[in-house]
């Protein structure tokens, strides 16, 4: 299952299947999409409380931050948009929860001021890890989600932090396919870190795909998945599609900027939206679609 996984591996590196929101609102951010880093912070902040552009976007496009957001009038309308299942914690108007919470303690500094008091000024690795403590004292921020707001952070604005490891012990999806792809159904701490390094290192000295942590967090996560039959190569790229195609019309040419340039070139063309009979290829005939067909 090892071969599996460094095809797998190759593959959704190629097909910039990996973290493509990520991508993306750092392209946005390079060109100048956005009214400087306040507006970026808050799209991160967006993304990553409803975890899709759709509704990201639509906020976006209403309230211009944190503060102007706990200022206006129609602040509950937060609650319409829809937040995907990866934060379905935060429905049922949750989400207007944690909006107050991040807009009290941001207060009248800005975000990224907020976020760097996080930060120790030490090792990437020491100041990834402190950060996404600091980020989960915004009310409903998990594990998960403050591991992805700091991987955001770290891609889209280019600050120098690091993950020394992918948060294994608190992980669900990479601690079971750590567990899965070694066989220990009852692993200790220092057993998941030991064979993550050794996966990751395998996968760049034996086959030539060097990943950040962040990365191989991601690539293990979705492999497991993929052998349970609700992944392909190509499934992130087809729900970003989609999400732009549902953004308002304010972001579109940009975001479709922004697409062309994180999208390769074949896979530009891609229908919107997951595509539900490619999910089970891989657990019934051990195939790996590595092509938008």
């Amino acid at each position: 299952m090892l071969d599996a996984l460094a095809r797998f591996a190759r593959a959704e590196v190629a097909a910039n299947d990996i973290e493509p929101w990520a991508a993306t609102l750092a392209e946005l951010h390079r060109a100048g999409a956005f009214a400087g880093d306040e507006e970026a912070h808050w799209a991160v902040a967006l993304y990553n409380t409803y975890d899709g552009f759709g509704s990201a976007f639509g906020v976006l496009d209403r309230w211009p931050g944190p503060l102007g957001w706990s200022l206006a009038d129609d602040r509950d309308d937060v609650a319409r948009f829809e937040c995907t299942q990866e934060r379905r914690n935060l429905r049922g108007g949750r989400v207007v929860k944690r909006f107050a919470s991040y807009a009290s303690l941001v207060g009248l500094d800005t975000q990224e001021a907020w976020l760097r008091r996080g930060l120790a000024g030490g090792s990437p690795a020491a100041d990834f890890t402190l950060l996404t403590i600091w980020m989960r004292r915004v009310w409903g921020v998990g594990r998960q989600s403050a591991f992805e707001w700091a991987e955001f952070v770290a891609k889209v604005f280019g600050w120098a932090i690091d993950c020394e490891d992918g948060q294994w012990w608190e992980s669900e999806g990479p601690r079971r396919s750590l567990q899965r792809l070694y066989g220990n159904p009852t692993p200790s701490v220092g057993w998941l870190n030991d064979r993550a390094h050794e996966c990751r290192a395998w996968l760049a000295e034996e086959h030539g795909v060097e990943l950040a942590w962040v990365d191989f967090e991601t690539v293990i996560c979705d492999f497991n998945v993929m052998r349970d039959g609700r992944y392909y190569v190509g499934r992130h790229l087809a729900a970003l599609r989609e999400e732009i195609d549902a953004a308002p019309p304010a972001w579109r040419d940009q975001l479709e900027a922004a697409w062309k340039a994180v999208a390769p070139g074949e896979w530009q063309g891609i229908a919107p939206g997951i595509d539900p009979e490619k999910m089970p290829v891989f657990a019934r005939t051990g195939a790996i679609v590595e092509a938008p067909c």
